[in-house]
């Protein structure tokens, strides 16, 4: 059997260029080799997130990111609003609740994406809300929103936009300082093609002026403390060294592409498999779909889970399940960074025409 194909929203395949990086010998992260490493990651962060501003990088998974966001930019008196559509928009919209915010929770039915008139109209109708939370791109129903015309509201008014942008950076487009996003968080272990554990938050300024007003408790997870450190070249506490030593080579890779290039060649190859599907006969999830994965509803009679197993034991290609009330009834075929190409998304599309007909589905295997 091949090599296992890694076609789910994280993790994803990570190149050998990458993993070479995490297998050197250890450095000692109180040095200025590792500070040079760091430096030159916090720079090309910035390119990556088309940010002028700082991206903090921490030991931890995306939830982290989404806690720190939280705990370091408000208070537990603040009004939050949040519009979610899918497991993660709800994950975000109950870690604020946890810290007894007042949240108003704005909810799509599942596969649909908020409209920027709807955002508005949310904004309007709660103008003392300190915190927009909105996902850049649902994994959990392949449906991306449009946060660039979100943006276009909130950049001139206190509320603060904070996206989740770990399943779509590097995927989707996105462009926080030209577009004003306040606060972006992304995770390793998708678009940036690195193992898990990695989570970054990026913060403008007008997100940096909330920092001091926050009376949440925090300490692993201080912004503050985080970005004076930063400007050190250093971090407050030990870093994960060989995953950002790795990270320094993923960043090297994006950019040698160009962010430019890297999101027309996720546009391209999500078209691909979009059609495939399409030429099937086969109807796709999302609404408004995201470059990073296809959600593909599975036909009457047909369990995702066993199309998923065939695929998986018959030809080592990993897709996901839905999640919750969507558990056997989509396969979520991922492509995202390295495993974002035409021959990978091939591969994966004829496994999948195996698997359904395996379970019952007739698929022509070469599509």
């Amino acid at each position: 059997m091949k090599e296992s194909l890694l076609l789910t929203p994280g993790p994803t395949n990570v190149p050998k260029r990458i993993l070479d990086k995490t297998a050197l010998p250890m450095i000692h992260h109180r040095t200025k080799e590792f500070q040079a490493v760091l430096e030159r990651v916090n720079a090309n962060l910035q390119k990556v997130f088309l940010t002028r501003h700082p991206v903090m990088t921490f030991a931890a998974s995306g939830t982290g990111a989404m806690e720190a966001s939280i705990t370091n930019l408000l208070c537990q008196s603040d009004t939050v609003l949040s519009f979610s559509a899918g497991k993660w928009g709800e994950r975000y919209r109950d870690i604020a609740k946890s810290y007894g915010m007042d949240v108003k929770s704005l909810e799509k039915p599942y596969g649909e994406a908020f409209t920027p008139q709807e955002v508005e109209r949310g904004l309007a109708e709660n103008p003392k809300a300190k915190a927009i939370l909105i996902t850049h791109c649902e994994t959990s129903t392949a449906v991306t929103h449009p946060i660039e015309a979100i943006a276009k509201f909130t950049r001139d008014k206190p509320v603060l936009l904070m996206v989740d942008a770990i399943s779509g950076l590097a995927c989707d487009p996105l462009r926080m300082d030209d577009w004003g996003v306040d606060v972006v968080l992304a995770g390793s272990q998708k678009g940036l093609m690195l193992p898990p554990g990695l989570a970054y938050v990026a913060v403008n300024d007008k997100a940096q002026a909330a920092i001091a007003g926050s009376q949440l408790p925090k300490y692993y997870f201080d912004f503050a403390e985080t970005l004076k450190a930063m400007k050190k070249n250093d971090t407050p506490f030990t870093p994960a060294v060989s995953l950002i030593r790795a990270m320094d080579e993923a960043l090297a890779m994006l950019l040698e592409e160009g962010m430019e290039n890297v999101w027309k060649r996720h546009a391209q190859v999500a078209d691909f498999v979009k059609k495939k599907m399409q030429s099937l006969g086969l109807k796709l999830f999302s609404k408004a779909p995201s470059n990073g994965l296809t959600a593909i509803i599975m036909p009457d009679g047909i369990d995702s889970g066993n199309a998923i197993k065939v695929m998986r034991d018959g030809h080592g290609v990993v897709m996901a399940d839905g999640q919750g009330e969507l558990k056997g009834k989509i396969v979520r075929f991922a492509h995202m960074g390295a495993a974002c190409t035409l021959p990978d998304a091939q591969r994966g599309f004829d496994a999948f025409c195996d698997a359904m007909n395996k379970t019952g589905f007739k698929a022509p295997v070469h599509a």
